[in-house]
């Protein structure tokens, strides 16, 4: 059964606390749309305006950074549930364009809303208009720690060292249970790190040798 618009939102993080009435009026005022992308299909181009906030509510978006022609892009980012493409934007009016491409990583349902009338909202004042202001205000905050994340693993000075601070930083996320399973597949994963695909197979083959992980798949058991 097709799920409404409502009842879509009431299952993100961005409304929660919201009761179903508050939740109908804040998607009324921020003209908020349901879209569905295919997989491999493109949300948004580089350079595009940001006129829209996209509230995943399944699926995953991988986000590329701009690169040169001729150039292979750069996996900068992988947006999954609850998470919102876009928020910062809304903080730094400043930006106008988006500065990398945006690309579903599978089928994945967004709420598209407005960005300008999502800041004329916030300063309302209304009372659930600052629940959704705190509930970004968190969401954000992982969006931070996941840019943080992403630059400790990239100063890591080999390659070694850049899966075992990303297996470990995972693994700390999970609950520190040892067993870590890699939202990419091999190909993503490279770009993620920011290496080629050999290399990184090398990089991995030799942590196993000298007993600091397994692997099945994208499901890793981690010794260091």
């Amino acid at each position: 059964m097709k799920l409404k618009l409502e009842e879509i939102a009431a299952g993100l993080e961005l409304f929660r606390g919201l009761d179903r009435e508050e939740i109908a009026e804040a998607l009324y005022k921020l003209n908020a749309v349901t879209k569905v992308y295919r997989k491999g299909e493109i949300v948004f181009h580089a350079g595009l305006e940001a006129s829209r906030l996209m509230a995943v509510s399944s699926g995953r978006l991988h986000v590329y950074a701009a690169s040169g022609e001729g150039e292979p892009q750069l996996l900068v980012r992988q947006i999954g549930v609850d998470e919102v493409l876009g928020l910062w934007i809304l903080h730094t009016p400043e930006v106008a364009c988006w500065p990398g491409t945006v690309v579903a990583a599978e089928q994945s349902v967004l709420i598209s809303l407005d960005l300008d009338e999502f800041r004329k909202a916030v300063a309302s004042g209304k009372s659930y208009f600052a629940k959704i202001t705190a509930n970004s205000a968190k969401i954000l905050s992982r969006e931070l720690f996941s840019t943080w994340r992403k630059l400790m693993v990239m100063d890591a000075p080999t390659i070694e060292a850049k899966v075992k601070t990303y297996l470990s930083e995972l693994d700390s996320e999970g609950g520190s249970t040892g067993v870590v399973t890699i939202p990419f597949d091999r190909e993503r994963m490279a770009e993620f790190l920011g290496v080629t695909r050999p290399s990184l197979s090398r990089a991995i083959g030799r942590l196993r040798d000298a007993g600091q992980l397994t692997w099945r798949k994208n499901v890793f058991k981690i010794n260091f």
